[in-house]
């Protein structure tokens, strides 16, 4: 059944993309360098109490090619039709550090409402530490009209330390719809993700060992399949043409998550937000033409 929709959505996107009329590009800079400041307050996982805040300041720099940027955050894409592309895609996954086995629990430890802001973990007490993940992989995106835009993600995941150890993949259906259209210097708009992974994904987050089972946490085996149901917010400006803003809002529901029965689930909701702001310090005065916003 899984499969049978992914394959629908992606068999929908080619035949759209092949119907659309092309949609005009937007004109960036081939080249800057600036500052960007980021903080994210997220779950450690989806289904987790426990949350990070984390902030970060960093420089950045970029090189834009047609189909290639070069820089701090890279891609490169293939043209299928004027509107669909099949982009290299790349994501990252916090590590999550468990408390000891002999920690006390913290306040609403186990509560599905509190929100617990914390470095470790204290559902996986005792249990190895999870190394952080990065994703490298594809996604069909098709960009429908102005506003609307559809894309397919499909990530393989490795550990960032030990060596690049392939824990799984994760893959997920999105739509995005922004109110204001491509040309304007303001996004606002909501989306919808469906969030999939196989058994070895899943298992890294959601599974228990027998080793590792306590009187309040059996052994459990993740399946593969839907981890969440996921709608989110987004806003941004383009202040200048140096400077501009973006936020995004999280909500992740596991109400029919195959995983909803794990026992490091401990609620069915989280809520996260995403907002950074980014500044070129230097602009290159040639330009090239991209489909993105």
């Amino acid at each position: 059944m899984l499969h049978k929709f992914f394959w629908s959505l992606v068999l929908g996107i080619l035949l759209g993309g092949v119907l659309a009329s092309p949609l005009a590009a937007i004109t960036k800079p081939k080249w800057e360098l600036g500052l960007m400041h980021i903080e994210a307050f997220v779950p450690h996982y989806a289904g987790s109490n426990h949350y990070y805040f984390r902030s970060f300041n960093f420089p950045y720099g970029i090189y834009r090619l047609e189909s290639l940027d070069v820089g701090s955050a890279p891609k490169l894409y293939l043209e299928l039709f004027k509107n669909l592309h099949l982009e290299v895609a790349l994501g990252f996954e916090f590590p999550v550090e468990a408390d000891s086995a002999t920690t006390t629990a913290p306040s609403g430890a186990s509560d599905a409402n509190a929100t617990l802001v914390r470095d470790k973990n204290y559902t996986r007490r005792g249990m190895i530490n999870q190394q952080a993940l990065l994703g490298v992989g594809a996604k069909l995106v098709w960009y429908v009209n102005d506003h609307l835009t559809l894309n397919a993600p499909f990530l393989n995941k490795r550990t960032l330390g030990g060596g690049l150890v392939n824990i799984g993949n994760d893959y997920s259906v999105r739509a995005s719809f922004d109110l204001f259209d491509r040309n304007s210097d303001y996004t606002l708009g909501v989306g919808y993700t469906m969030d999939y992974g196989d058994s070895g994904f899943n298992q890294f987050y959601y599974g228990v060992p027998a080793a590792d089972a306590l009187s309040d946490r059996t052994a459990y085996d993740a399946p593969a399949g839907l981890i969440s149901r996921n709608e989110h917010l987004f806003a941004g400006a383009q202040i200048t043409s140096r400077l501009k803003m973006h936020g995004v809002s999280y909500r992740y529901r596991l109400n029919d998550s195959v995983v909803q029965n794990s026992p490091l689930v401990v609620t069915k909701e989280n809520r996260s937000f995403v907002w950074g702001i980014v500044y070129a310090v230097w602009q290159s005065f040639q330009t090239v033409n991209r489909p993105e916003k």
